[in-house]
């Protein structure tokens, strides 16, 4: 077998395992960052969802290691994501834009840089070129990686304040929802009345957060929110 495919099968097999944190360390200590590039875009079209999350969070590892060893390595595979979420590039963009959220949530240098791009996927301009990624499946991991990078680079995410509001009233409850946690982590005051039209929602959705893939409702997260928004 290729050494590439043992890479691939060893880090898909890690993922779906459930001490899968513990091993993907090990085998940050065993192969390159390189090496494991490839296998993560992979993990993020497997079928079983929670190989697909645990890809996501791993992309984040990966990455901050490798802006500590050769940080124009580390920009080289942002910069695929950004072309890979390029309508031009005619590829497979599932998990992409939440991998880049994780990314800039956890990585300084990442977050400074990329960050601010993260945001325009989510964001509609009708009086100039845009990124927003109109495609409902697509547009979901863009909310997603808004609300994840709120959660730890608030002052960033912060500038999609008025977009998270907005979602709020998307007819998809996954958006919503992830818009509840958004603005959860941005202590967004004045989206409180929204948060409370939403609080007896009882539409249960999975949500992936503190790396656990949770079923709960959009009426909770509005809750939670709103908690949060009070402190």
């Amino acid at each position: 077998m290729a050494v590439g495919r043992r890479i691939k099968k060893e880090v898909m097999a890690v993922l779906a395992d459930e001490n899968w944190e513990n091993r993907f360390e090990e085998l940050m200590e065993k192969y390159s960052m390189q090496n494991l590039v490839a296998p993560l875009f992979a993990s993020l079209c497997a079928t079983t969802v929670m190989v697909r999350w645990h890809g996501v969070t791993c992309f984040g590892k990966v990455i901050s290691r490798m802006v500590e060893e050769d940080t124009a390595k580390a920009r080289v595979v942002m910069r695929r994501i950004m072309w890979m979420l390029n309508e031009e590039s005619g590829g497979c963009a599932w998990g992409v834009p939440e991998a880049m959220g994780e990314i800039s949530a956890v990585n300084d240098l990442m977050g400074a840089e990329y960050g601010k791009i993260l945001l325009s996927y989510s964001h509609e301009d009708e009086e100039g070129p845009e990124n927003y990624l109109e495609f409902p499946t697509l547009l979901r991991g863009a909310v997603w990686g808004v609300a994840r990078m709120a959660q730890d680079r608030p002052q960033i995410a912060a500038q999609a304040t008025d977009d998270m509001i907005r979602f709020l009233s998307y007819p998809d409850p996954v958006i919503q929802g992830t818009a509840c946690w958004a603005l959860g982590g941005l202590k967004a005051a004045k989206s409180v009345k929204k948060l409370e039209a939403l609080a007896d929602n009882d539409t249960v959705i999975e949500i992936y957060k503190d790396s656990l893939l949770q079923s709960v409702t959009v009426g909770r997260l509005a809750q939670e929110a709103l908690e949060r928004i009070s402190v």
